[in-house]
């Protein structure tokens, strides 16, 4: 297999980066679709009716039902990243029919508020997709899957802005691992470097791609950058440890907090419109009382970084632990979607509320406590330096990478769903 890859490396070379621009064309579509769809439910009606308890409330519970009625119709989707990648890998493929509706499964949540991130929809999408690509090449097994996780890497890197973040992604995944425990220790170091090749390309095309069409069009996705560089001191150094143990303790009740709604809703597990709809109550009912806790975080992140003096950092902190408890009830509750950028907002008000108390540089206050989150809970430190890099400057990557591989190695007190 691995000579085979040799022979046609050009080929899939020029592939990747093909399927890689086709996925950020779609991610760019998709996104796009998305905005305008929040616009319209969350700007432009409310502009004639008023955006008032009622109607908040009135929309959470009409996204509830929209999503109930989807999946009781067409079963509890969109899945996971590494949900997507399992099946990849033990069926060899993923099925392209879902594509329709996998589309619109993403964008409900999305559209109706839900503290919900677009990576999972859209990369179930995206694999879907590049599975197509492979039958119709007449491609099979490692092949197939191949080009479904370079089709990944290249979404997940237009979505987070990072060329780093899929190739991430693939490298830290246990699937991944376990796919090559055939292969002999040579042929699984000459197939990882032409992963990173394959992979790469497919990034380049995805991003090229986004940004083609963002610049024509407008639109498009990422984290908001902390546009100043620091400097930092002895004395923030000397507080590096506490904001770890803040960042880490968020990081347990979120764990708690799954646990918890995990099995709430496995017991609504056959009563999806019930199960949605009172997810959609808990969104509107939490989101009435902490605004910042809807949506899924990236642009509210931005508004933060300027606003974040004049919240009170009970305030932050408050912030902070129910958009933890929000992204876990409309996840186990029925909506569907990705807790990464939720979880970096979350690691962002911690970190703002921890300069607040303690008088510490902000920047590395949100630094560590986004990585010591994000590593807690996602397990892919290299994957969280990848994604923040793109946010926070190059001055805070000793704290950032070390809160991010000690929060990873923490060992979780839940079993990870």
């Amino acid at each position: 297999m691995v000579v085979k890859y040799k022979k046609n490396l050009f080929l899939y070379v020029l592939l990747s980066a093909v399927l890689g621009a086709l996925a950020g064309a779609l991610v760019w579509l998709l996104l796009r679709i998305m905005n305008l769809g929040i616009d319209l439910v969350w700007h432009t009606i409310p502009e004639y009716v008023g955006n008032n308890v009622v109607y908040t409330i009135g929309v959470c519970l009409l996204g509830g039902l929209l999503i109930g009625l989807w999946q009781k119709k067409f079963g509890i989707y969109p899945q996971e990243l590494e949900e997507v990648m399992h099946e990849l890998r033990s069926t060899g493929s993923y099925p392209y029919s879902r594509i329709p509706m996998l589309s619109v499964a993403a964008l409900l949540p999305l559209i109706f508020g839900g503290c919900l991130g677009p990576e999972a929809g859209l990369t179930g999408i995206i694999v879907g997709l590049c599975c197509w690509v492979g039958d119709k090449l007449k491609y099979k097994g490692r092949e197939i899957r191949e080009m479904a996780e370079a089709g990944m890497a290249a979404t997940l890197g237009v979505i987070f802005a990072s060329p780093f973040v899929g190739i991430a992604f693939n490298y830290e995944s246990e699937e991944a691992k376990e796919s090559d425990e055939e292969l002999t220790e040579k042929e699984k170091a000459t197939l990882k470097n032409l992963k990173k090749l394959v992979y790469i390309m497919a990034v380049a095309g995805g991003l090229g791609a986004m940004y083609l069409l963002g610049t024509i069009f407008g639109g498009g996705s990422g984290i908001p950058r902390f546009g100043r560089d620091v400097d930092i001191a002895v004395d923030d150094w000397k507080w590096f440890l506490a904001v770890f143990a803040a960042g880490l303790i968020a990081g347990i009740i979120y764990a708690v907090v799954n646990k918890i709604t995990l099995m709430i809703g496995n017991k609504l597990i056959n009563h999806r419109v019930i199960s949605c709809m009172l997810a959609g109550l808990c969104l509107a009912i939490i989101g009435l009382a902490f605004p910042w806790t809807m949506f899924s975080g990236e642009h509210q992140m931005g508004e933060l970084m300027v606003v974040w003096q004049d919240e009170s950092a009970v305030d932050l902190i408050l912030t902070t632990l129910m958009k933890l408890v929000l992204v876990n009830l409309c996840i186990n509750l029925g909506w569907k979607g990705g807790s990464i950028f939720p979880i970096i907002f979350s690691g962002v008000s911690l970190g703002y509320a921890m300069a607040m108390i303690i008088g510490i540089e902000p920047v590395f206050a949100v630094a560590v406590a986004a990585a010591t989150l994000c590593g807690y809970i996602m397990r892919k430190p290299v994957m969280v330096i990848g994604v923040l890099l793109l946010c926070f400057p190059v001055t805070v990557i000793i704290p950032l990478s070390a809160a991010a591989y000690l929060g990873s190695l923490i060992p979780s007190i839940t079993k990870e769903h």
